[in-house]
């Protein structure tokens, strides 16, 4: 059996695209978002678009536009009748939505403020009077520590082979607080039960992704979104608030800073009205 390639090995460790989709539809009504049937969501910075295919999964009338520059990335998408796949810069995207997400921490992708300020403005242009904008992000006590985190990853059957174990470490390796600036990196490690053809136990994927970000606080990404045109931001945990007898979640935004964990990482949620 072929092992995963990294892309599919990070939609498995750093992603739930079902839950996300989800939880972002759940945001988008909290504050009276589109209700008609078959919203659609704009995915910019999409990688392999597992969060719009989840999108579309919520019903048969949502539809989504997964926007990435990169080519050999979006080849990789696994196709969707109503995924439409957009390779672009992501200020090239002209096309109107209900809801435009930014996920895995990608808004820290823009390192000015200039441009982060410039996107955001571009990216409420493409919404109607009840979009949002949300995105994710980390911060708190240890948003600037250096160190590894290490995770056994659980995966469904047919994806590894019989016994194999998955490892998924994330690594901070370097954080700077007075720029801003950190670099972290994703590493990855599949531990077979028995040998494989070339006598091999064990797969190590070092660096499969390396990323340099701008760690923008909640306040910068805050007065970014005001200076680019939304009436509001509103702030919400990962988790649901709750879940109802039909498994949808329900949020609430954060109203106190006391609410957040030493360490957190939330959406912020920008409205158009």
């Amino acid at each position: 059996m072929k092992l995963p390639d990294k892309h599919t090995l990070y939609e498995l460790c750093a992603q739930n695209p079902a839950r996300d989709a989800a939880l972002l539809r759940a945001m988008a009504d909290d504050a009276g978002g589109p209700r008609r049937a078959g919203p659609t969501l704009g995915e910019d910075f999409c990688a392999t678009a597992a969060l719009s295919r989840a999108w579309c999964g919520l019903g048969r009338t949502y539809r989504a536009i997964a926007v990435d520059h990169d080519p050999d990335v979006l080849a990789l998408a696994r196709p969707h009748p109503r995924v439409r796949l957009l390779c672009a810069d992501i200020l090239k995207a002209k096309a109107r939505v209900d809801l435009i997400a930014v996920q895995n921490f990608s808004i820290c992708e823009l390192h000015r403020r200039a441009a982060l300020v410039a996107y955001l403005a571009h990216a409420r242009s493409r919404l109607g009077r009840a979009g949002s904008f949300i995105c994710d992000i980390y911060g708190g006590s240890d948003a600037y520590s250096t160190g590894r985190i290490r995770q056994r990853v659980a995966t469904g059957p047919g994806v590894l082979p019989e016994g194999a174990k998955l490892t998924y470490v994330w690594e901070q390796r370097t954080a700077d607080p007075l720029s801003g600036r950190v670099v972290n990196a994703m590493h990855f490690q599949i531990d077979l039960a028995k040998a494989d053809a070339t006598g091999r136990r064990r797969t190590v994927l070092t660096d499969a992704f390396v990323y340099d970000w701008r760690l923008w606080s909640p306040a910068e990404l805050t007065d970014a979104m005001l200076e680019a045109g939304f009436a509001r931001v509103d702030a919400y945990h990962r988790t649901p608030d709750a879940i109802d007898q039909d498994g949808r979640p329900h949020v609430a935004p954060i109203e106190d800073a006391d609410e957040l964990p030493e360490a957190f990482n939330i959406y912020l949620a920008g409205r158009t009205a």
